[in-house]
């Protein structure tokens, strides 16, 4: 097309008209359709950035920061079709996946589970750690290497929280976070091992009393 006009106005402009008022005419008609057309147009060289750098394939499981998370579909130079986890269809224009933190689920044959379990102060810290790596040693899904990690992770207001993080293969992963879930559940009720839920110490003086008991009078 783009010959054809070029054709068209040299042939005119050896004829001996002039063609200064076409050319300004189809200036004019591309400068507003390129302004309208701009979402497109990113949407397409997002697209080729896709395709060219390969962030994700079809099939692989990403996460696309705060738009959304699923299975990719396919991918065309305008948008990218992802199946979510409970299997909606979602149509994302390119150039807001590109311009997302993509992170590929499916890119390692392998993940970290990492999970938090709290327990009472008053309960045995190195017993509720031994407990969860004989778990996690027994658990047919829980990989021997890279060797799990178990520890205190942080002393907060109501509990002992202690991590819990065994690696599994990248299919196992929810299956294995499900299971240790109910299974920690269980062996800690089995165990005398307590799940504290939050809670505060409230301290009132002999004034505060005095002024709470004439404000009930």
């Amino acid at each position: 097309w783009v010959t054809l006009v070029l054709g068209l106005g040299l042939v005119l402009s050896v004829l001996g008209i002039d063609v200064t008022p076409l050319f300004a005419l189809i200036g004019g008609i591309s400068f507003i359709l390129a302004f309208a057309m701009q979402e497109t147009i990113a949407n397409f060289f997002s697209g080729l950035m896709i395709m060219l750098n390969k962030p994700f394939d079809e099939g692989d499981y990403v996460d696309l920061e705060s738009l959304t998370s699923g299975t990719v579909n396919k991918t065309n130079l305008i948008s990218t079709t992802i199946s979510t986890i409970d299997n909606k269809i979602v149509s994302i224009p390119n150039n807001r996946v590109w311009n997302s933190v993509i992170t590929n689920v499916s890119a390692s044959a392998t993940r970290r589970v990492d999970m938090v379990f709290g327990i009472s102060y008053s309960d045995s810290i190195k017993v509720a750690i031994e407990v969860l790596k004989e778990m996690v040693e027994a658990h047919p899904l829980a990989l021997k290497s890279p060797e799990p990690v178990i520890c205190v992770g942080e002393l907060a207001d109501s509990s002992v929280n202690i991590l819990c993080r065994p690696w599994s293969k990248n299919e196992d992963y929810w299956t294995l976070y499900w299971d240790m879930q109910q299974l920690v559940k269980e062996r800690f009720d089995a165990e005398g091992i307590s799940i504290p839920f939050p809670q505060r110490s409230i301290h009132l003086d002999i004034e505060s009393q005095k002024l709470l008991a004439n404000a009930d009078v």
